[in-house]
């Protein structure tokens, strides 16, 4: 993992725990200055204080809530005001709801839109400028294998992600030659307490579960090599299988697929044939 070629920080959102507390590790590893950025202030600042007394990296605590208008603002003020360039940034934060979407309250699901897409865009706005301006930087995007196809019973949360992935690549090609790397990182499940605060009770045996350090070092040995990345080799299929057959086959094996996942889930009744 080569970071000299990205100089400044690396700012980290949902660095609390997860992806994004592994990432913050890597990059203290490396010797890289940090902002960390969650909703949690106690947890950052025992994060913060662990890597600064580990690695002697300098960690920058912003605590904000990228659901509440004006987060990313503050955060590049904060950033501004402890003098902080930053070189690597990492769009971690998201969240997801397994629910069927007319039950799901309207104010969840809004804050999923802002958190899993609005904030990405914004703090991407607020710092790419400077990284092509210095003609180097580093934008790493957190989708999922759910990018890739529909996913009935957690709707918005797959719509977010697949915007996550296609802002990435679309940014990927527009700053081809111009020093910033793009990369859209696609895990699939992974042990990160996602399942829990989405509400999934329960997860298939035999399915591929990955650890968040396996991603995280992954991901970062892909950073100059976007525009995806999809993580483990059985998840591949998960990003082919959409393009050769008709949509509405996808929508529903994934839709079926996904009931699996979730003991909540199980109680409700099958979907009918299409056209009964």
């Amino acid at each position: 993992m080569k970071l000299d070629r990205y100089p400044g920080a690396a700012l980290v959102t949902g660095a609390s725990s997860g992806l994004g507390e592994v990432f913050a590790h890597r990059f203290a590893e490396a010797g890289k200055d940090l902002v960390v950025v969650a909703r949690r202030k106690e947890k950052l600042e025992d994060l913060a204080n662990t890597l600064q007394n580990k690695h002697g990296v300098r960690v920058l605590v912003v605590a904000e809530d990228l659901a509440i208008e004006g987060a990313s603002q503050r955060i590049r003020e904060a950033v501004d005001a402890a003098g902080i360039t930053i070189g690597l940034l990492i769009n971690n934060a998201g969240f997801g709801r397994f629910e069927p979407f007319e039950t799901t309250p309207s104010k969840l699901n809004g804050d999923m839109v802002r958190v899993n897409c609005v904030a990405p865009v914004e703090l991407t706005q607020a710092f790419v400028p400077d990284m092509l301006a210095r003609g180097s930087g580093s934008l790493v995007f957190v989708a999922s294998t759910a990018s890739f196809l529909p996913t009935p019973w957690m709707s918005v949360y797959g719509a977010t992600k697949a915007f996550d992935l296609l802002l990435a690549e679309a940014l990927y090609a527009e700053y081809q030659g111009r020093g910033v790397d793009v990369l859209a990182v696609c895990p699939g499940v992974t042990e990160t307490g996602f399942q829990d605060a989405a509400g999934v009770d329960a997860t298939p045996p035999g399915l591929m579960v990955a650890t968040a350090e396996d991603v995280v070092d992954a991901a970062l040995q892909r950073l100059n090599k976007g525009p995806t990345f999809v993580h483990g080799w059985a998840n591949q299929p998960t990003a082919m299988f959409p393009r050769f057959f008709p949509r509405k086959l996808v929508a529903r094996l994934a839709g079926n697929a996904i009931r699996r996942v979730s003991n909540k889930l199980k109680v409700l009744p099958e979907p009918s044939e299409p056209g009964s």
